[in-house]
């Protein structure tokens, strides 16, 4: 497949199916299962980072982790040190859609005590649904950016 239309699937892909997916979960009010979604998005994310296809097998912390520090980076990496969201996050809401004790999981009109996203509140990780779904939007503006302007090269994926 020529490079261009790589390029132009990718697109369309990060725009249609994790950008605005995640979109229509959040406009009908289902931030719970947004936290599934995302979770499961910085893997997908960090697939394009490495050198192995999609659909390789058992690379779902790897690819996690790789999401977390090259597109997030910041406070998510370092929470991710020692896998943290890739387990609590990623790993308890994508086989079970039950969080980690160790999360706080809100949207914005839940937030009535004030929290921040990514604080620790009572030993416990806050996490945001509006303000997670603008950093997932964020991350794969970098990635599409990477790819792009040939720092990253396209992968071929089908869907």
């Amino acid at each position: 497949m020529e490079t261009r239309e790589q390029i132009e699937r990718i697109e369309h892909f990060l725009k249609e199916v994790v950008v605005n997916e995640i979109a229509k979960l959040q406009g009908v009010g289902l931030s719970y299962m947004q936290f599934v979604i995302m979770g499961q998005a910085i893997e997908v994310l960090g697939s394009f980072l490495d050198n192995k296809p999609m659909k390789a097998k058992g690379q779902s912390a790897k690819r996690f982790s790789l999401g977390v520090k090259k597109l997030f980076g910041g406070r998510y990496r370092l929470l991710n040190d020692n896998c943290f969201l890739y387990d609590k996050l990623r790993n308890q809401m994508t086989h079970t859609f039950i969080p980690g004790n160790d999360l706080i999981l809100l949207n914005q009109a839940e937030n009535t005590k004030g929290y921040k996203h990514l604080q620790m509140a009572d030993g416990k990780l806050v996490l945001i649904s509006e303000v997670f779904y603008e950093d997932i939007c964020n991350a794969c503006e970098r990635l599409l950016e990477a790819i792009k302007s040939g720092v990253l090269p396209p992968k071929n994926i089908a869907y």
